[in-house]
């Protein structure tokens, strides 16, 4: 004789146990089967958080930055250079003196590119500009050791 179950396992053992007592064997009591246990609904939001869709595309960082990144990373070789020297700087009292000083640093700087001194003013830049690769990054208080340097000669 061959006997098949087909269902989960408390009901296949409930359906066995049914078949032997039927069968007149021993031992096994018919019993009811146990009930299934209740299972709490899951929240879509805990199974699939990835299909809402975001407020916002997510911004992937440019080749430039994630370089910069890179570079920063990176420990420099040899010996560091020496800080400048802080610049005293002295504050305008008047704005338009600041304008003024702001103006003829950038033309000065403008005449050593065009004139070969390419270097030299991006080093002025570098060193006093916080990294600055143009004059529209320079901070307004760049200005004045930028040109307290030029007066010294660092674009000859």
């Amino acid at each position: 004789m061959k006997i098949t179950f087909e269902g989960d396992l408390d009901g296949i053992v409930f359906e066995m146990k049914n078949t032997l007592a039927a069968l007149s064997v021993r031992g096994f009591e018919a019993q009811t089967p146990a009930p299934e246990p209740v299972q709490e609904a899951i929240a879509p939001e805990a199974i699939a958080p990835v299909d809402n869709p975001l407020d916002a595309p997510v911004e992937k960082p440019s080749p430039t930055e994630r370089m910069a990144k890179a570079r920063a990373a990176k420990k420099p070789k040899g010996t560091p250079k020496p800080a400048p020297a802080p610049v005293p700087q002295e504050p305008f009292a008047d704005p338009a003196d600041i304008v003024k000083l702001r103006q003829r640093t950038i033309n000065d700087l403008q005449e050593a590119y065009a004139n070969g001194h390419q270097a030299e003013v991006f080093e002025l830049l570098s060193r006093f500009g916080n990294g600055a690769k143009s004059f529209r990054e320079l901070p307004a208080d760049a200005f004045v050791p930028i040109r307290e340097a030029i007066d010294s000669g660092a674009l000859t």
